[in-house]
């Protein structure tokens, strides 16, 4: 288990790292963790980059990093402490340390569709899950997909938003 973080700036740091990121970090304490989410330039702000920008919350107890909405920083640590206090399910969802690594190839292109071959395994012990190797098509002008199997896996899940975004910002599949 990781040292524990007990200071603001050492949350930033150990955002930064595990994130691989060089941003500032607003922190926020909370009971059982620290809320955080990046600090943007007024030029950010202006071009829009603030609007859906998503929080973090690193738990005290085990510096696990999991990834929220874009609700006040304020709420997010509200939501966060209670899901806790209750014994219920965080909201968000844990991207530090991965539960799965990921890739991800693209196989194949029509007018209508972009399809991406999505191959994943958990690197924790126990593993989060069997390996996949999964098929994940989704619609250019709906943004909705699927895959080859019933069940969408939250790899497949996570591919799609990376490739939507990154339609949505450069214009690319």
């Amino acid at each position: 288990m990781p040292e524990p973080l007990e200071t603001p700036q050492q949350v930033r740091q150990y955002l930064a790292t595990a994130l691989n990121l060089s941003r500032q970090f607003q922190v926020l304490p909370t009971q059982y963790g620290w809320a955080c989410r990046e600090v943007l330039t007024r030029e950010e702000i202006q071009n829009g980059q603030a609007m859906g920008l998503g929080s973090y919350v690193v738990n005290r107890q085990t510096a696990v990093i999991t990834a929220h909405t874009s609700m006040p920083l304020e709420v997010i640590a509200q939501q966060y402490d209670q899901a806790i206090r209750t014994g219920q399910q965080v909201q968000g969802y844990q991207i530090y340390p991965p539960t799965w690594t990921v890739e991800a190839q693209l196989i194949g292109e029509t007018p209508q569709e972009i399809v991406y071959r999505v191959q994943a395994i958990s690197p924790t012990d126990p593993p989060a899950g069997p390996p996949i190797d999964h098929q994940l098509m989704i619609n250019k002008t709906t943004h909705r997909y699927r895959t080859n199997v019933t069940v969408i896996h939250e790899a497949c899940r996570q591919i799609a938003g990376w490739a939507i975004t990154q339609h949505q910002n450069w214009g690319t599949w």
